[in-house]
């Protein structure tokens, strides 16, 4: 019917978005909430019950919309979950990814494994972010054991349905799934002493795992008997929402920026190029929403990061640095130098220029280091075609300008600013019937052949 809507959610690290769309895929409300995550004693988490308080505003915020709504689509972060028995969630806290707990895990796993092993199995680096280091502090300080595991996209699917799923681009951020043969691993599990888990399982985005059940119709407000899916991990999820597609090179620029470009996991061949993976380093193998194909996500850079230690370092006002760099001649800083400035160390020789030139320097550096990364991902990936740019960072004029003097493909920029919750609706629209996978409807992006139109299509934003 003309009137029903999509609903796709987006439980983000800062807040929780309820977007409401059309057959379009036009956005027709958004309503937001604040992720409850809060500093505790042992680090940043939130409870269950406060996740749930936070899901069921955002939905409230839309109003009568979401009487219209006739299926849902979750997407989230990564890492963060908890366990769920018969009788619901169990005490565990839903420990904030980027918390620094199970640290002294991870150095259990690469002394018994090996860091290459674990990229072999994993298609990632052992990194604490993930979820069995997370769970893994949590058991051994005497929380609960002994349930079902997911994410909190998938306790939020549960919430709905009372069903239990993952989904394979969240699993991935297990650290112990495999995204090519998509099963758990086994050894890496029972090494950490997590194998009597059971494990939510892991399915393609857009499946329909489960419809709206009567208590959850009451929770949410809305109703009963429609279809619920998780749409995936929240930066796969956010190229589906942005028009991205296999043939693009997407370069999500905010305060992380992974380049993402389809992987075709049957071509071994491509494993041997020089640049995989040692010469890319934080290189990722994720799930492709909605499809049996794979995403490798470069995840390096986290230029949001170190913008924010600069400014502070400068004491200067962000839209001020920004208007006042626009027109600077700077050399771009080297990648070790971003690297500290994401963890805090501004080198003293940035501190040294005058700061509109520190700021250039930067953006410049994050470009460069961007263009010889999408270089080496189009050697080990078959992509060919122009580069996408999404994400908050598009509002930095002079650091697209930055990117654009090195482009060697066509650039084209997305319009789409809630991309995340968009892309879990249009994968919503895959449960619900409304179209088949990578037949959404398109997005709205506009071609950058120079600086002239870049400023034309932003309006001439600074």
């Amino acid at each position: 019917m003309r009137d029903e809507l999509l609903l796709g959610i987006d439980l983000g690290t800062s807040s929780i978005k309820a977007n409401a769309i059309d057959r379009h895929g036009r956005s027709i409300g958004i309503g937001v909430a604040p992720t409850p995550f809060a500093a505790g004693a042992h680090g940043v988490e939130m409870s269950t019950e406060a996740l749930f308080l936070a899901i069921r505003s955002a939905i409230a915020d839309l109003g009568v919309l979401a009487s219209r709504i006739v299926a849902v689509g979750v997407a989230s972060m990564g890492e963060t979950g908890t366990i769920i028995r018969a009788d619901g969630p169990t005490n565990l806290p839903l420990v904030a990814w980027h918390d620094e707990r199970g640290t002294e895990i991870v150095d259990e796993l690469v002394q018994t494994f090996g860091a290459e092993e674990i990229r072999r199995r994993t298609g990632r680096q052992a990194r604490s972010v993930t979820s069995i280091a997370k769970l893994g502090w949590l058991l051994r300080n005497g929380y609960e054991s002994g349930g079902t595991w997911t994410g909190v996209a998938g306790l939020t699917v549960w919430r709905f349905t009372g069903v239990l799923a993952q989904e394979q681009s969240l699993a991935a951020t297990s650290g112990a799934f495999n995204p090519v043969t998509a099963e758990y691993d086994r050894e890496i599990l029972a090494s950490l002493g997590l194998d009597s888990l059971v494990w939510a399982p892991a399915r393609v985005a857009g499946t329909n795992l489960g419809r709206v059940s009567p208590e959850g119709a009451r929770w949410s407000g809305l109703r009963a008997g429609i279809p619920v899916t998780i749409a995936g991990h929240d930066h796969p999820v956010g190229v589906i929402g942005a028009g991205g597609d296999r043939t693009e090179v997407i370069d999500s620029m905010g305060t992380g920026e992974p380049l993402v470009v389809s992987w075709d996991a049957s071509s071994p061949t491509k494993r041997d190029h020089p640049s995989w993976p040692d010469q890319l380093g934080d290189l990722t193998i994720t799930a492709w929403p909605g499809t049996a194909r794979h995403m490798l996500l470069w995840e390096t850079l986290r230029p949001g990061l170190a913008l924010r230690n600069l400014q502070r370092a400068l004491r200067v006002d962000r839209d001020d640095i920004e208007f006042s760099a626009i027109r600077v001649d700077a050399q771009p800083l080297d990648l070790p130098s971003l690297v500290a400035m994401q963890d805090g160390d501004i080198p003293a020789a940035v501190l040294a220029l005058p700061a509109e030139e520190a700021w250039a320097s930067t953006l410049e550096g994050y470009a460069a280091a961007s263009a010889d990364a999408e270089i080496r991902l189009r050697a080990i990936s078959d992509v060919a075609g122009q580069t996408l740019l999404i994400g908050g960072g598009l509002r930095s004029r002079r650091w697209v300008e930055a990117k654009l003097r090195r482009a060697e493909h066509p650039v084209a920029m997305a319009e789409e600013r809630e991309a995340v919750s968009r892309g879990a609706a249009l994968l919503a629209g895959v449960a619900g019937g409304w179209w088949a996978p990578e037949e959404y409807p398109p997005a709205d992006t506009i071609p950058l052949s120079g600086a002239e139109s870049f400023v034309e299509g932003i309006g001439g934003r600074a």
